[in-house]
C-alpha cells in the first residue's frame, strides 16, 4: 500500500537516494534537497517536498518549487523519481496526484519538468498526465584528463595583449577588491538576460546570487573565473563540486554583449579546466539549451561529449 506525506526530517537522504536511482545522471544528496526547499522558503517562494512510502521505505520522492531565475508567484518546477524496482507499482502516480492536488489548492497555473529522451518511463509517465514537450537540452561532459589545450594555446594571450585578465575569485578575494559581491552579481544579471530558457528570465535577486551562489557550499571559488577588462567585468564561468559525484557542474558561462564572440568564453572554460585538473576531477559536465548555438559550439570544440537530450515538459493548470 503506498502512501504518500511530506518528508520527515529522517528521510532526506532516503528521499535522495530514490531519486538519484530514477536519474542516475542527475544524482542529488539529502543535504542538496533540504538545503533548496529552506532556501525557497527562506526567499518567500513556495516549496515542498513529499515522499511515497511503502510501509516504512521510501520508495519515491516527489518536489515542486520555483525558479528564481524566471520567477512567477503561480509558476512551479518539478521533480519526482521512484527507484527502478518499484516503478509501475503506483508511487509515480500517487505523488503527482498529491503534488497536483496541492498546486491546485495553490492556485498554480502551470509546472515544468525535464526529463530525458532516452528515459525508460518518464516521458510516457509525463504524456499520459497531460504534460506537453518543448524546449531540449543537451547536459554534455568533458573528460579532464583527455582534455588537450594545445590548439587553443595562443587564444588567452591575444586577449591579454588586449588587456584582457583572467582572475579567479580566490584572486579577487585576495586583492580585496572594492564591492566584489556586488559587481559579482551585477555581472551575472548582465550575462545572464540572453540565456535561452523555457520561461523569461527575470532578475536574481542579490539574496539569492549571495545564498544560492556565492553561499554554495559545492562552490570552488579558485574556478569562479572572471575577465575583466580595465575595470570592467566582462564575463564569468563556474565550477561547482557535488557530494554525490566526483564530476564539477558548471554554472553559468557567459559574456557581456560588446565582448561575445571574441574567445573570452573560451578562455574563461580553459582556466576552469586548469582548476578541475588540478582537483583532480574527472569530468566537468554542463548543460545548455539546443538553441544555445554559440555555447555548444564552444563546448563541441573543446570536446564536450553530449548525452541524449532532455525535453522541457509543461503541465497547464
Amino acid at each position: 500500500m503506498i502512501t504518500v506525506r511530506p518528508v520527515q526530517e529522517h528521510e532526506w537522504e532516503a528521499a535522495a537516494r530514490a531519486y538519484s536511482a530514477a536519474h542516475p545522471h542527475e544524482p542529488v544528496s539529502g543535504t542538496d534537497l533540504r538545503r533548496r526547499q529552506d532556501e525557497q522558503r527562506g526567499w518567500g517562494y513556495t516549496a515542498a517536498t513529499l515522499v511515497a512510502l511503502d510501509g516504512p521505505e521510501v520508495v519515491g520522492m516527489g518536489a515542486y518549487f520555483q525558479n528564481p531565475g524566471a520567477y512567477h508567484p503561480r509558476r512551479f518546477v518539478l521533480d519526482l523519481g521512484v527507484v527502478p524496482e518499484r516503478q509501475h507499482q503506483g508511487a509515480g502516480g500517487a505523488l503527482w496526484a498529491a503534488i497536483e492536488a496541492d498546486l491546485r489548492g495553490r492556485g498554480a497555473e502551470s509546472i515544468r519538468v525535464l526529463a530525458r529522451e532516452d528515459h525508460r518511463t518518464a516521458p510516457g509517465f509525463l504524456t499520459r498526465r497531460g504534460f506537453t514537450g518543448g524546449k531540449r537540452y543537451f547536459t554534455s561532459a568533458l573528460d579532464v584528463g583527455a582534455f588537450d589545450p594545445g590548439p587553443f594555446a595562443t587564444l588567452r594571450p591575444r586577449l591579454e595583449a588586449r588587456g584582457v585578465r583572467i582572475v579567479s575569485l580566490t584572486d579577487l578575494r585576495a586583492a580585496r577588491t572594492p564591492d566584489l559581491p556586488a559587481r559579482l552579481h551585477a555581472l551575472m544579471s548582465d550575462v545572464r538576460t540572453d540565456v535561452p530558457r523555457s520561461e523569461p528570465a527575470t532578475p536574481l535577486s542579490f539574496q539569492v546570487f549571495d545564498e544560492a551562489v556565492l553561499g554554495d557550499p559545492g562552490l570552488l571559488p579558485d574556478a569562479y573565473v572572471v575577465a575583466a577588462h580595465g575595470d570592467d567585468f566582462i564575463g564569468q564561468t563556474v565550477l561547482f563540486a557535488s557530494e554525490v559525484s566526483d564530476a564539477l557542474y558548471t554554472g553559468l558561462t557567459g559574456v557581456t554583449r560588446a565582448w561575445r564572440g571574441q574567445g573570452v568564453a573560451t578562455v574563461l572554460k580553459l582556466a576552469a579546466i586548469d582548476v578541475a585538473r588540478a582537483h583532480g576531477a574527472p569530468t566537468i559536465r554542463t548543460d545548455n539549451a539546443s538553441d544555445n548555438a554559440p555555447m555548444l559550439a564552444i563546448n563541441d570544440r573543446l570536446g564536450f561529449v553530449r548525452d541524449p537530450a532532455s525535453v522541457s515538459y509543461l503541465r497547464a493548470f
